[in-house]
């Protein structure tokens, strides 16, 4: 019988790896000088390649358990005779689709093929809010804006900026993930947007 996947040991060392992200953070502080305001500011950004890469692997991973758990709806989909239970091997194939990865470009994308492949009352991603599927996409074009660089990735950034945070001008990444949000409704208010992020992604987790 395929090995059932442990799903609050990988909530755990998801929230874990989150952690630690945000005590890096704590721990480098910024006393004044422009000098180290230019590392926090770049020390914010690669944590929040680093964050979105610990949710992208969570997602991937709580989808296979996910159909490792519940696989009827897909063996019923497929028309698949004689089997009953997906192996986590089986299950990683499936999610990503017979790639080497598995992909998605936002989270109405995430629900999309979580919906494929579970139905809705077995997705666990239905059970993240839409206030935090905002800030997941806003992390998202935050990621692709330190990582590519281009200007298709900065107008996204600049787009999500306005209508998830309502900034005008939003300056870089590390500007803009180091600034204190002080808007009632945002994630982590009172702390930097980087924080709220973070708090996001692991609530996220937690939900899912």
């Amino acid at each position: 019988m395929p090995r059932t996947i442990d799903v609050d040991k990988l909530k755990a060392g998801s929230i874990h790896a989150l952690d630690a992200a945000l005590n890096r953070l704590r721990n480098l502080g910024w006393i004044g000088s422009d000098e180290e305001l230019t590392i926090y500011r770049w020390t914010a950004a690669m944590t929040a390649v680093e964050v979105h890469a610990i949710w992208e692997r969570y997602a991937e991973r709580r989808l296979v358990a996910a159909l490792n758990h519940y696989p009827d709806y897909f063996i019923e989909q497929e028309e698949i005779k004689g089997v009953s239970r997906i192996s986590s091997g089986l299950a990683f194939y499936v999610v990503r689709g017979g790639s080497r990865y598995f992909d998605f470009r936002s989270s109405s994308e995430l629900l999309k093929k979580g919906d494929a492949l579970l139905g809705q009352p077995d997705n666990p991603f239905r059970g993240i809010t839409k206030h935090n599927r905002d800030y997941l996409d806003a992390l998202a074009a935050i990621r692709n804006l330190v990582v590519h660089d281009s200007s298709a990735a900065t107008a996204s950034f600049k787009r999500l900026a306005r209508s998830v945070y309502a900034v005008q001008y939003p300056g870089g990444a590390g500007e803009f993930l180091c600034a204190v949000e002080h808007r009632a409704g945002q994630p982590g208010r009172g702390k930097s947007r980087l924080s709220g992020l973070i708090a996001v992604v692991m609530d996220s987790v937690n939900s899912s």
